[in-house]
């Protein structure tokens, strides 16, 4: 027993820390949500398909964010879509007057002066886009 013990107490860690990371990731795609739904939806529409009152209106139409996996074999490029959320590369759209760059947009808006916090947020947003391909 005094061998096994151990053991068992490693498993339990093991087994706390997967449940703590789960539910971490599953507050991060929350966030990101939110952030989406106050920030996003206006010009990608409530569910991101890029159908929203004012998508006509816009020089360049809003890309369906649903569909970001299927334009890329359903592969979901994380690291790109943060960039392009950030406003670090420069696509269609974004970083226009139709589309702001958001890494500016939330340290002015949300009075976020700490680049991890910032970097946190832009992720939990990329996360939560990751959840409502088609």
């Amino acid at each position: 027993m005094g061998r096994l013990l151990p053991a068992i107490l490693f498993a339990f860690a093991l087994v706390a820390f997967a449940i703590g990371c789960a539910n971490e990731k599953k507050q991060g795609i929350a966030e990101g949500e939110e952030w989406f739904k106050s920030y996003c939806t206006p010009c990608h529409g409530e569910n991101g398909d890029g159908q929203s009152q004012i998508a006509g209106m816009m020089e360049t139409p809003p890309k369906n964010l649903r569909q970001i996996a299927q334009r890329r074999n359903g592969q979901f490029p994380d690291a790109e879509i943060s960039k392009i959320i950030a406003g670090v590369e420069n696509v269609p759209g974004h970083s226009t007057t139709d589309m702001p760059a958001w890494w500016d947009t939330f340290k002015k808006a949300e009075g976020i002066t700490d680049e991890k916090i910032l970097q946190e947020k832009i992720d939990h947003i990329t996360a939560y886009l990751k959840t409502i391909q088609e």
